[in-house]
């Protein structure tokens, strides 16, 4: 009997035990369910529009237009291999792409941004040191609509940044490419009769190339295979159709290849802009007897004058104004004489290199003891 009670109570023990189990068991499910969809609701996209209308990552009309352009054009924006060839390794990553259109201008686009991956990203000491590039393909119909484009869109010329450029170079027919630098990074644009490339990196503390190296002299900034604006626009140059499909140069060679002519471009740049300085130079000393004005103009002192102050400081001062003649030296005598007119002191005083029609102006200080009244002065021969 005894044993027949203590079985039944085991029993009772294992059936409360396993149905706890299947309790405990469904109340995780439930709670491991809500916790997933938790997560995928805090994935879900939303577009806010005027404040109000929510839109989900769910694709539209709108959405799928613009997936086939991006398609279109996405064929010519560097991929994740040819990114690691260059590198040698995974340094860069897109973060976003996305393409636009432009009907005024006539024009299509795609621009890619990355941002460099390879680094360690510390939040408070390093927090805004991370490099980032910029990708942009404009396939383009008119060349003056474009550069109105640029001026509009982008808020410069683009014919000046082409004639301001640190290097500039052909790499095949009817392309042009420059590059430039500036101690935050660099840039790279080559335009074809049809294509515009540009690469931008933003490198401000110098991790990935040396950009803060001098334009001129010994130690000037020199491009090589690593330097990523050049080589990221010559992988799009090889993928572009046409003459393009058979490209294989070195656009950081060529740009380095024309440095000589680049160089010989800004001398004689320097050259021209100092004779017009020159000229201007020669037009304004001149420009008095152009205008014959000169006529009815005074020569030599003029406007002389010398004032005692109350403290008996005698201030002289006037002006000289030249002929025709250019002077290497006026020497002028200054006379002090007192109420009776017996002269007190005299002082000689020289001006040096006057050109024609030049007016240089004198002031001077005398300090007399005596009872100063009047000062008279006179050209030495």
């Amino acid at each position: 009997m005894k044993i027949l009670l203590f079985f039944t109570l085991f029993l009772i023990l294992i059936t409360f035990s396993i149905h706890q189990n299947v309790i405990a068991e469904t109340e995780e499910e439930k709670e491991r369910k809500i916790a997933v969809e938790e997560a995928s609701n805090s994935l879900t996209r939303e577009i806010t529009r005027d404040g109000s209308e929510k839109i989900t990552s769910e694709p539209k009309e709108e959405e799928t237009k613009t997936k086939q352009k991006l398609g279109k054009m996405k064929k010519f924006l560097p991929t994740q291999e040819e990114f690691d060839e260059i590198t040698l390794k995974t340094v860069w990553k897109y973060v976003d792409k996305q393409s636009n259109s432009n009907e005024e201008y006539r024009i299509e686009s795609i621009q890619g941004l990355l941002r460099d991956v390879g680094r360690v990203y510390d939040p408070v000491v390093n927090k805004y040191k991370i490099a980032t590039m910029q990708i942009e393909i404009i396939k383009y119909e008119d060349k003056e609509k474009l550069e109105n484009y640029w001026i509009n869109e982008k808020k410069s010329n683009l014919e000046h940044m082409f004639d301001n450029a640190y290097l500039v170079g052909s790499p095949i027919e009817n392309t042009e490419c420059f590059f430039n630098h500036t101690s935050d990074g660099a840039i790279t644009i080559c335009k074809t009769d049809e294509y515009l490339i540009q690469s931008v990196i933003f490198d401000k503390y110098q991790e990935h190339f040396m950009y803060t190296k001098s334009k001129t002299g010994t130690a000037k900034l020199e491009l090589n295979q690593y330097e990523m604006t050049t080589a990221v626009t010559e992988t799009i140059l090889k993928k572009l159709p046409s003459d393009y499909t058979n490209y294989d140069h070195q656009l950081y060679k060529i740009l380095e290849s024309n440095r000589e002519i680049k160089e010989k471009k800004i001398n004689d740049k320097d050259q021209s802009e100092n004779n017009e300085k020159k000229q201007r130079e020669t037009f304004e000393k001149n420009k008095n007897k152009v205008l014959g004005i000169e006529k009815d103009k005074k020569y030599g002192i003029q406007k002389f004058s010398c004032i005692k102050d109350e403290f008996g400081l005698i201030t002289i001062s006037g002006q000289f104004n030249n002929n025709q003649i250019k002077k290497e030296k006026i020497s002028f005598e200054v006379a002090f004489f007192d109420y009776e007119n017996n002269m007190i002191v005299k002082n000689t005083a020289n001006l040096l290199e006057i050109d024609e029609y030049e007016t240089k102006r004198f002031l001077g200080n005398l300090k007399i003891d005596k009872n100063f009244a009047t000062c008279t002065i006179k050209l030495n021969d």
